[in-house]
């Protein structure tokens, strides 16, 4: 995503600046003078650019058993409801319901007690560590919901 961005912003800057010639007779050789056009700042987030409303499933990996299926459901009225469905364990599914946020590009569940955090991707959740860092490691890929549906 930022490899997109960056090149833009770059661009939207190098545009922005101009070069004028400006000659005060027809005799005089042309000075050169730059001119800097103010540039409304773009601040996209994933609340304001992306549609993140909807459902997003996968299977992100459980300790006790082959993993965890997970299918949240994004409101646009900032609710959310929440089904985990642990795998090969009787009695494993269990639905949670309440009402989420968005600062940045960080979405943060409360749960009860507890919060969850993923970050909003292109099409996708992204599933944080409780200090709101990307889980790393040779499951990393493993902690990503993709979406299924749009509202």
């Amino acid at each position: 995503m930022k490899r997109i961005y960056l090149p833009l912003i770059a661009f939207a800057f190098i545009a922005g600046v101009s070069c004028t010639y400006k000659a005060t007779d027809k005799s005089a050789s042309p000075t050169k003078t730059q001119t800097a056009t103010p540039q409304a700042t773009d601040i996209q987030t994933a609340e304001n650019s992306l549609d993140y409303a909807g459902v997003y499933e996968g299977t992100i990996p459980a300790a006790s058993g082959p993993g965890i299926k997970m299918t949240l459901t994004l409101n646009k009225d900032k609710t959310f409801k929440l089904r985990s469905e642990y795998i090969d364990e009787k009695d494993g599914i269990y639905t949670d319901q309440g009402k989420y946020e968005i600062q940045g590009n960080i979405l943060t569940l409360n749960v009860m007690q507890e919060k969850k955090y993923f970050k909003v991707e292109e099409g996708r959740l992204r599933m944080l560590s409780q200090d709101k860092q990307v889980i790393e490691g040779a499951l990393a890929d493993h902690y990503i919901l993709k979406q299924t549906t749009v509202f």
